[in-house]
């Protein structure tokens, strides 16, 4: 399987625990760091996903948080697909932005294709630190359109959190393949 956008492994570790064996990808270094001392055995790759390119298939690729929202990771991610493999990641929910998020969310800019906003995050010590993001906007309505021009993938199947209309819903989930 290959996991990008590995992190610090928040989803690695347990995936590893419950004996699925990995390639991590990240291009964050500090973030690898904590993995590697986690993770000793298992292959991690510092990369920016956009210039991959590890020389062969995998039959699952895992994607959280967002990261394929640019079409030149989507084509990198498609590229180390299997001819069978599956391809699962997350994006944001523009509903979810478009009906001014949640709290702790701030939406500064929004359009069709695109959004800026600041989320804060309360850390285990009790501070709040704010990050910000913009993003290009990849809209539930067009992932199949999105797939297909972007990276010759279709869609299998798409959902959000079963318990939450889909504006409340911060993203939602994409299976594809070829």
């Amino acid at each position: 399987m290959l996991y990008l956008g590995v992190g610090t492994g928040r989803l690695a570790v347990p995936l590893h625990a419950a004996g699925i064996q990995l390639v991590g990808v990240d291009s964050h270094p500090g973030m690898l760091e904590r993995l590697r001392a986690r993770l000793p055995d298992t292959e991690l790759v510092q990369a920016r996903i956009e210039t991959l390119n590890l020389g062969r298939k995998f039959d699952l690729i895992i994607v959280p948080s967002n990261i394929l929202c640019f079409v030149e990771r989507l084509r990198s991610a498609a590229n180390h697909l299997a001819a069978d493999g599956t391809l699962v990641f997350e994006l944001t929910n523009p509903y979810w932005l478009q009906a001014g998020a949640s709290s702790g969310v701030r939406v500064e800019a929004f359009d069709s294709n695109g959004a800026r906003f600041e989320v804060d995050y309360e850390l285990p010590d009790g501070r709040t630190i704010t990050q910000q993001a913009e993003i290009p906007l990849v809209w539930p309505d067009q992932i199949e359109r999105w797939l297909t021009l972007g990276a010759g993938l279709k869609l299998r199947r798409m959902f959000g959190r079963p318990d939450a209309e889909l504006e409340a819903a911060p993203s939602f989930y994409v299976v594809a393949g070829r």
